[in-house]
């Protein structure tokens, strides 16, 4: 697809502005916590951290909690609180860049280990140390590698996150062993702050399902956990504006004792040969000759075009009331919803859809649109407006909302194909105070929210950005190394819904004549579906 120049979708800074900070002598190793060197202490610890067992030191309040995997907290793990201020402030005087994509948002340092500033360079050292490596491989029963370390600062202002991943990282006899957290938060972060390094359950085929551990940041605390295919984690929205989620973070490597494990995901093909009529659903500015001749032209220079006010007006209007009864949350409070099926796992996506058995709890508007778009006669009008051929469709009503979003991960590679999108979002009133004109079921979305757009990338650059918008179908041509994700949809959209009909269609290559027979059509379509699997 083509490629487009870019504005930026918000007003943050590329780089976080740094403090003034004056020069220090060179200093030694800060001093860690005599108490988890101690002999006693290590056995205790390792066996219950070998073992999945959770524990508690009385003297220390170091913990593990064992579900749902063994994770570790070593509170007051710097002794010096002046080195400990100093280190911060250090710390905040790096210069930081600021990291987005479909993973996450927040702010990062350069790698530490090249850091000059005094405390910083101390704290490395003693990281590096044979005596740190000798207590952590005591503490943890791994044996880890004193030469590879990874090291960085990070901040998380307000929107700010990370989603859920695993961050195994390895090849076939070394990688990331061990995760771990120094947390340098105010002292009174609190649960209301966010932030929080959430652990994630797994099912019985290794994906994660849901948060069953939320561990708040604590300043002068070391967290840490062995890192596995199952070890799914991700940093909480940081929800205050008044303070910052300041850590050091990084990995301890070594070498493995596991085989890498690959895992993969079905994607179902459909077909609906069912007919229905365009000239009573869509707007008819769409359907004239001249009208299609235009789209078709603008098509093949762009590979994507947005067709607003697609439905006629009064079907859209009927179609957002008959939605409108199912209540402001269309349904989720029901006792039957009709978004009723979470979509996971987390670590490749999370939002809710209209699942195979409540189908005939759809409204009866919307369902004729669904009709529509898995017709011949929609595949006839995208012929005539795309020049392509349409074979097969995946289609999905979809709705997503605060905490959702997808990501691009091999575990969730879409086959290429024509992305066609119908939108129709939710608003409420409380969040129409800008639209000057706006009501509850017209009121368009934020683009300020940085949140909920369709991004498509290619090569790591940002192709096109696709909000929702009322009564918009929009239609993107996929081609081979283009991508696609729904941004994380953050605090900032309150209780605002992206509603749609997503459908990928997958489309001809060759683009065959329009005389090739259906039973040749038919043995194209199972071929390819056939090399799938």
């Amino acid at each position: 697809m083509t490629k487009h120049d870019l504005t930026p979708e918000s007003d943050l800074p590329q780089k976080r502005s740094k403090l003034v900070l004056k020069d220090f002598d060179t200093i030694d190793f800060p001093a860690f916590n005599s108490r988890y060197s101690e002999p006693d202490f290590a056995v205790a610890f390792r066996k219950a951290f070998h073992d999945r067992q959770s524990f508690v030191d009385l003297e220390s309040n170091a913990k593990i909690i064992d579900e749902p995997y063994p994770t570790a907290s070593l509170p007051n793990f710097l002794q010096s609180s002046e080195y400990l201020k100093i280190l911060r402030e250090e710390l905040l005087a790096e210069e930081y860049y600021h990291k987005s994509n479909d993973l996450y948002e927040f702010y990062q340092s350069e790698d530490l280990r090249l850091s000059k500033k005094p405390h910083i360079a101390a704290l490395k050292n003693a990281i590096y140390s044979h005596e740190f490596f000798t207590m952590m491989s005591n503490l943890t029963g791994i044996d880890l590698d004193p030469s590879v370390i990874d090291l960085n600062g990070n901040q998380y202002h307000e929107g700010c996150y990370l989603l859920c991943h695993d961050d195994d990282i390895k090849n076939e006899k070394e990688g990331r062993r061990i995760a771990f957290i120094l947390y340098l938060v105010d002292d009174d972060w609190s649960a209301a702050d966010g932030g929080t390094l959430d652990l994630f359950r797994c099912n019985e085929t290794g994906h994660p399902v849901e948060v069953v551990q939320s561990l708040l940041p604590v300043r002068n605390t070391l967290a840490f956990f062995e890192l596995s295919s199952a070890s799914y984690h991700q940093v909480a929205e940081v929800l205050t504006r008044d303070k910052s989620r300041i850590s050091i973070s990084g990995w301890f490597h070594g070498p493995l004792n596991t085989r890498l494990v690959s895992k993969s995901m079905p994607f179902k093909s459909l077909l609906d040969p069912s007919d229905v009529s365009l000239e009573d659903l869509v707007n008819p500015d769409y359907l004239r000759e001249a009208s299609v001749a235009r789209i078709c032209d603008f098509f093949a220079d762009q590979s994507s075009i947005e067709l607003q006010s697609f439905l006629k007006p009064e079907i859209y209007a009927a179609l957002l009331a008959e939605l409108e009864t199912l209540g402001v949350e269309e349904g989720a409070k029901s006792e039957k919803p009709l978004w009723d099926e979470q979509m996971g796992p987390r670590h490749v996506r999370r939002y809710e859809r209209v699942s195979d058995m409540n189908q005939a709890s759809i409204p009866s508007t919307l369902a004729i649109v669904q009709q529509l778009m898995s017709s011949k006669a929609f595949k006839d009008f995208l012929k005539k407006i795309t020049n392509l051929s349409v074979l097969s469709a995946n289609t999905e009503l979809r709705m997503f909302k605060k905490g959702d979003y997808t990501l691009l991960h091999d575990h969730a590679l879409e086959r290429n194909g024509l992305d066609v999108l119908f939108s129709f979002p939710y608003l409420p009133r409380s969040q129409d105070h800008q639209q000057q004109q706006g009501t509850t079921s017209t009121a368009e979305w934020d683009k300020s929210w940085g949140a909920g757009a369709t991004h498509y990338v290619a090569d790591k650059a940002n192709l096109l950005a696709l909000y929702p918008k009322h009564n918009t179908l929009t239609m993107v041509l996929r081609d081979e190394g283009t991508l696609r994700f729904v941004r994380y949809l953050s605090a900032r959209v309150g209780e605002a819904r992206r509603r749609e009909l997503s459908v990928l269609y997958i489309v001809n290559d060759d683009d065959e004549s329009e005389g090739e027979s259906k039973s040749e059509e038919g043995e194209e379509l199972s071929s390819r579906i056939g090399s799938l699997e």
